[in-house]
């Protein structure tokens, strides 16, 4: 009988000890941090158990995402973030919103957030759960700092001067075809989207990888695949509930087997430039594969360590999905507002004819020169950032401004909030205006640190200038060709996914000069 109660007793504390867990973790816990929150002058939602406000999120979200803007306005805030906006509309900038058990908080003061972007040791990027690893852009601590170190040498400037012929041939294929449309009638509806896509998707290919689109196709396919099937697992309530990404859901199985196939054309395309350079054939030496590989031999001999097959992996599939989505992203969005504001469409062809007439191909000094081509660019970045919204979680006890932070808490940076506020833009903030940045980035706004579209501080993206390079150099040469309009069949609708992209497409109507 003693037996009996000892084991009951065992039981009974087992028992209290796992129903004190959960309850402490779906309950105690999330309500405690909600009571720091709002004593720190924070407003929100009440917390609800478990799932916190993603049913809402996802109930809005796919209500917004189902209907077009009516018109063209540029107010897409409340399309493209819905309950960010109806919870900023009804508690203020400073709120926050339960992602299941966990709040995330609004920070939008420029000054917080050139802090967090300084401390990234402090404030820590958080892969979302059933994501993936995106590669430099979710690493942490001393392997953020190796791989960043292997990478750096691809982005470099003079490499990035070498990548420019590559960027010409891609581009002038595209315009190829846009002048056999627009031959017959002298001007033809084109979905700018498709083609810039297709345009972007082969300079990556080649310039990542020494490739073209046609050959990598079935990859640029794949990973289109994944970001949709990711993308709806982050919308659904049950990929917040612990666990729940190793049930073998349709779901879940139809991820790993796209993620599986991405993973084996990559490993090919890797294990082929490794066994070419041991045979002495270096035709591709300096695309980013490439000098990735040489600068990785470096590492080991210098330090030892470098960056393993998986590590590799996971860049080039980085490479091949941001590369592709910011630029073209990017060059849609402008040429929609040049075809709406045809005046500073005429400014910037006159400054290109001034630099290259009609015929000669802008090179990679040339194109700096280009003041009026990047103030347009800048305020297409301010507008409709590639990525409208950044995440951070801290590592470590710490203080923001007077604000004490647990480890643990979830910040949100909201760029494009921040790109349109009028405190920090003016009473134009809402309008599109490139002559803001007439003086430069640094005086563009009243507050410095208030323009951030690929991110700041050390961790600033490593893409950055690559990017820019290449919008610069085809925005010049389509000027150099074509003036271009709205089409009646455009629908403004704009949504995001790797990067702020539009829903139906970008029919514009393509005039030859």
């Amino acid at each position: 009988m003693e037996r009996i109660h000892i084991i009951c007793a065992a039981f009974f504390i087992v028992f209290t000890h796992i129903a004190f867990y959960f309850i402490n973790k779906l309950w105690l816990r999330p309500k405690r941090l909600e009571n720091f929150l709002r004593k720190h002058g924070f407003q929100g939602n009440p917390y609800r158990s478990i799932h916190g406000d993603l049913s809402e999120i996802t109930r809005l979200t796919r209500s917004a995402l189902s209907k077009p803007i009516s018109s063209l306005s540029h107010d897409i805030i409340p399309r493209i973030m819905p309950f960010v906006n109806e919870t900023i509309q009804q508690y203020g900038l400073k709120s926050f919103i339960w992602y299941g058990r966990r709040p995330r908080v609004n920070i939008t003061k420029p000054e917080h957030i050139r802090e967090i972007f300084t401390k990234y040791e402090v404030y820590h990027k958080e892969c979302p759960t059933g994501s993936g690893t995106f590669g430099l852009v979710m690493r942490e601590g001393q392997n953020w700092v190796k791989i960043r170190r292997i990478l750096n040498p691809a982005f470099h400037v003079e490499k990035l001067k070498n990548m420019v012929p590559t960027m010409q041939l891609s581009c002038e294929t595209m315009l190829k075809k846009w002048e056999e449309m627009v031959a017959e009638k002298g001007s033809s509806e084109i979905d700018v989207w498709s083609s810039l896509s297709s345009m972007s998707a082969d300079v990556i290919a080649r310039a990542a990888f020494g490739t073209s689109y046609e050959e990598g196709k079935r990859l640029f396919k794949l990973q289109d695949q994944h970001v949709i099937i990711t993308f709806q697992v982050l919308r659904s309530v049950t990929n917040y509930i612990p666990g729940w990404r190793y049930i073998p859901t349709k779901m879940n199985r139809k991820k790993i087997k796209v993620e599986r196939e991405i993973r084996e054309i990559v490993k090919n395309l890797i294990c082929k430039r490794k066994e070419s350079l041991k045979k002495g054939k270096y035709e591709h030496k300096d695309d980013l594969l490439g000098i990735m590989l040489e600068s990785n031999e470096k590492e080991i001999e210098e330090h030892g360590s470098g960056m393993t097959m998986d590590d590799i992996i996971e860049e080039c599939k980085l490479f091949h999905l941001a590369g592709e989505d910011t630029t073209a992203a990017l060059l849609t969005w402008t040429m929609l507002l040049l075809s709406q504001y045809q005046d500073w469409q005429t400014k910037a062809r006159e400054e290109v004819f001034k630099h290259f007439g009609k015929d000669k191909s802008p090179d990679f000094e040339s194109i700096n020169h280009l003041k009026i081509v990047a103030m347009i660019i800048n305020e297409t970045l301010r507008f409709y950032p590639p990525v409208t919204s950044l995440s951070r979680m801290i590592h470590q006890n710490t203080k923001l401004d007077k604000l004490p932070l647990l480890k643990g808490k979830e910040f949100s940076l909201p760029t494009i909030l921040v790109h349109r506020d009028p405190d920090l833009w003016g009473s134009d903030a809402n309008e599109f205006n490139p002559g803001r940045f007439a003086q430069g980035v640094s005086n563009a706004a009243k507050v410095p640190g208030s323009f951030f579209p690929f991110g700041g501080g050390p961790r600033v993206c490593i893409g950055q200038n690559f990017a820019l390079v290449e919008a610069k150099l085809v925005l010049a040469k389509i000027l150099q060709r074509f003036s271009f309009q709205l089409s009646p069949s455009y629908v403004h609708a704009p949504r995001c996914l790797v990067s702020l992209e539009p829903q139906f497409g970008t029919p514009l109507i393509l005039n030859k000069i």
